[in-house]
C-alpha cells in the first residue's frame, strides 16, 4: 500500500471496517439458508427449534454468497484505490460509494428475499406481487447502483492516467 494521508488512512480503514460487516451478514445468511433448508433452528448440542423461516432457500443463498463477494469487493476496491493515487477528494467520495454498495447491495439481497417479487421492482412482476420488502429492495439497489458506477467511473479514470 502507498503511503496514505491520515485522513485517506481513516477513509480506507472505515471502508475496510464496513467490508467486514457486511461479509459476516453474509455469512449471516449462511445461517439462515441452512436453518431454511432444515426448517428448523438445529445448533447442536442444543434442542431442535422447528421454524418457518421466511424467503427462499434460492434468496438466502444468494444473500449468503452475495454478502461475502461484496464484502471481499470492497476490500479489493479500496486496495486498489490507495494504488492508483487518486486525489485526497476522489480517495473520499470513492470511499463513501464504496460503503454506500456494500450497505444498498446488503439491504437488497436480504428484502428481496422476503418480497414476492423478488425486489426487481416496486410494482408486480412475473415473480410476484408488490410489497414493502419489494420496494425497500428495489431502492435500495437501484439507488446504490449509482455509487457503484461512479466509484468504477473514478478508478477507471484514475487507471487511464497511468497508461
Amino acid at each position: 500500500m502507498t503511503d496514505l494521508s491520515t485522513q485517506s488512512s481513516a477513509y480506507f480503514h472505515r471502508v475496510v471496517l464496513h467490508a467486514i460487516i457486511v461479509l459476516s451478514i453474509g455469512l449471516i445468511a449462511g445461517l439462515m439458508l441452512t436453518f431454511s433448508l432444515l426448517d428448523a433452528v438445529n445448533l447442536w448440542p442444543l434442542p431442535v427449534w422447528e421454524v418457518s423461516i421466511p424467503g427462499s432457500d434460492r434468496g438466502w443463498a444468494t444473500a449468503h454468497v452475495g454478502g461475502i463477494l461484496n464484502g471481499i469487493l470492497l476490500i479489493a476496491l479500496i486496495n486498489l484505490a490507495t494504488k492508483l493515487e487518486l486525489s485526497e477528494r476522489d480517495f473520499r467520495l470513492g470511499s463513501w460509494s464504496l460503503i454506500i454498495t456494500g450497505w444498498a447491495n446488503t439491504i437488497f439481497y436480504w428484502a428481496g428475499n422476503l418480497a414476492p417479487n423478488r425486489g426487481l421492482s416496486v410494482d408486480d412482476t412475473i415473480y410476484g406481487s408488490a410489497d414493502i420488502w419489494g420496494a425497500i429492495a428495489f431502492l435500495s439497489g437501484g439507488g446504490g447502483m449509482f455509487f457503484t458506477f461512479f466509484v468504477m467511473y473514478l478508478l477507471g479514470r484514475a487507471a487511464m492516467r497511468k497508461c
